[in-house]
């Protein structure tokens, strides 16, 4: 369990633009105390499920983020669009394979002989 200083410093770490000695500062604790925080598994358990969390928070509006980009003017956003939406469904794109064939020129031999062959 942690304290509410701890949860504090996990919304600043993730959530502000702040140094280690800004949320230092506004949580009124040493920087070497949120330091050892950072090192307790606890605080680190605490920081996983907060990460977890907010992600699962932020899944529809990145989905819904995604879908608009299928209509951007760029082909390039639209076509990156629709492949990171096909590969996260699971569809596996098509194994490109490179076929190499070896013929034999072919000989056309005329075998109608010649007039002079003929009137012999």
């Amino acid at each position: 369990m942690i304290t509410k200083k701890q949860q504090r410093a996990i919304e600043l770490m993730f959530e502000g633009n702040l140094s280690q000695n800004e949320i230092s500062a506004q949580l009124k604790v040493h920087p070497t105390t949120l330091s050892r925080w950072k090192r307790d598994k606890g605080f680190i358990e605490a920081m996983r499920k907060y990460t977890d969390e907010t992600i699962a928070r932020s899944t529809p509006k990145a989905m819904s983020t995604m879908l608009k980009l299928l209509n951007a003017r760029s082909e390039l956003v639209r076509y990156n669009a629709a492949k990171d939406l096909l590969d996260r469904a699971g569809f596996i794109p098509t194994q490109k394979q490179e076929v190499n064939a070896s013929i034999n020129p072919i000989k056309i031999v005329d075998d109608v002989p010649a007039e002079s062959d003929r009137d012999g």
